[in-house]
């Protein structure tokens, strides 16, 4: 699409490359678990100026995978209630970020649901995200924005999943090639009437 566009997420080198391959403005984000951070954070927005898109990506961290019945309470703060809160600041935020017209994603780090064992917080987090955009669509459609998500298992998962295999070989995909395309296509114009909808990126392993 025309115009300026914003990546709201980390201050670090995977966040500076999205941006960078957007040709997009970073606006780094607090760690999730700094509420004062974000606070802070959202204070600051009212010097930001308006963009055209407005792209959010909060990589989820890297945890071993563990079952609910032993996930301990703790480890469910960081992982699912910590991750959850910040998305709805950050996507808070970027509601007045976006001009007039324009365009919202949100790139979510998610499990298809064959692959979530173990996985539950993010998997979590991820259907908390798409609830939190379709919210978005429907408040900020009538100034004409758009508010999509993109769920993505690329950061989450590595080698073979369980059968049956994904339709597309190279599950579970990349940033580069499944991740970044998607959202071109969300913040285009091919777009202009999609609002509220989830696009998983994963290869054809969920529909």
């Amino acid at each position: 699409m025309s115009g300026t566009t914003i990546v709201i997420g980390p201050d670090d080198g995977d966040s500076q490359r999205f941006a960078s391959a957007l040709g997009a403005r970073l606006v780094p984000a607090p760690a999730f678990a700094d509420e004062e951070g974000w606070r802070a954070w959202r204070d600051a927005l009212v010097s930001e100026p308006k963009a055209s898109g407005v792209v959010v990506s909060l990589p989820a961290a890297k945890h071993e995978p563990a079952a609910i019945s032993t996930l301990a309470l703790e480890g469910w703060m960081a992982r699912g209630e910590a991750p959850l809160l910040g998305w709805m600041t950050a996507l808070g935020g970027a509601a007045p970020l976006c001009a007039d017209g324009g365009a919202i994603v949100a790139v979510v780090d998610g499990p298809p649901p064959l692959d979530s064992a173990g996985l539950a917080p993010e998997a979590a987090v991820a259907e908390g995200v798409v609830a939190l955009v379709r919210s978005l669509a429907l408040s900020e459609g009538r100034r004409g924005v758009r508010a999509n998500t993109v769920t993505t298992p690329s950061r989450l998962l590595s080698g073979p999943p369980i059968a049956p295999d994904p339709p597309l070989a190279g599950f579970p995909g990349t940033i580069e090639e499944d991740v970044l395309a998607a959202v071109r296509l969300l913040l285009s114009a091919d777009a202009a009437y999609l609002s509220g909808h989830c696009l998983p990126a994963d290869r054809g392993r969920s529909w």
